[in-house]
């Protein structure tokens, strides 16, 4: 399963860029090349990008709030992975 290995390392990798506190939309590029993987899409598919850099727009807004998290903040994450994963869903469902 080569593309099996290839998104378990890239996997990793946005996981340490993020660690890292690399740019939310350099590591949802990352994010975008394991989902074009998992759901056999050409890597450069536009709407997996926009899909994925939300995602990870929406765990860097969690991210710089730590512990000040407060009942606004979950439903704006909420708000921004609701409109990723209705784009992931869009393009994963385009054949």
């Amino acid at each position: 399963m080569p593309g099996g290995f290839e998104a378990a390392r890239l996997e990793l990798d946005w996981w340490q860029a993020r660690r890292e506190k690399v740019s939310p939309r350099d590591y949802g590029v990352t994010v975008a090349r394991v989902a074009a993987i998992t759901y056999d899409k050409p890597p450069d598919d536009a709407a997996m990008l926009e899909s994925c850099v939300l995602r990870a727009e929406a765990m860097a807004y969690r991210d710089a709030r730590g512990q000040a998290m407060a009942e606004q903040d979950w439903l704006e994450i909420g708000g921004r992975l609701l409109r990723a994963y209705r784009s992931l869903k869009a393009t994963v469902e385009m054949r």
